[in-house]
């Protein structure tokens, strides 16, 4: 089932797309129709995080006779063209998501499951302050936090 986004951020992504993989074909790869379904169930909200069966069951409602395989090396594809990015929410399995302009963060609910987004600029001098503590220069990468989204947290 994809996960349930929660607004973390005023900030829109700007990279909105289209249900046509044109990036795919622009990279010289083909556009078939399972590519184009596969395209389609992220394209219905890239904000979301699917799994690969839910994938699979979207595809599977237009195509039956899709193989699962085909969807999991067509994901792998879209991922190394740098068109979706694999993600891990902690549920012990991979979530993609539409690779937006821009590298961004998660904070999942333990209760619920709910993912928000947020950006570089809520960590504020993190990275500096682990750089002088350890000594480690980070790169790039995501940071996924847990904890309880405003419609689980315990009131007060």
């Amino acid at each position: 089932m994809a996960t349930r986004r929660e607004p973390a951020h005023e900030h829109a992504h700007e990279h909105a797309i289209s249900a046509d993989p044109s990036e795919l074909r622009a990279k010289g790869r083909r556009v078939t129709r399972q590519r184009r379904l596969i395209w389609a169930a992220f394209s219905a909200d890239p904000e979301q995080h699917l799994s690969a069966d839910d994938v699979v069951t979207s595809v599977q409602a237009e195509l039956p006779t899709v193989n699962p395989s085909t969807v999991y090396r067509t994901l792998d594809l879209l991922v190394a063209e740098g068109l979706l990015r694999r993600t891990d929410l902690g549920s012990g399995r991979a979530f993609y998501e539409v690779a937006h302009e821009h590298p961004h963060h998660h904070v999942v609910c333990m209760s619920c499951g709910a993912v928000a987004h947020f950006h570089d600029e809520v960590l504020g001098d993190t990275a500096e302050r682990i750089r002088a503590e350890t000594g480690y220069t980070l790169g790039e990468g995501e940071l996924t936090l847990y904890g309880r989204c405003p419609r689980c947290a315990p009131r007060p």
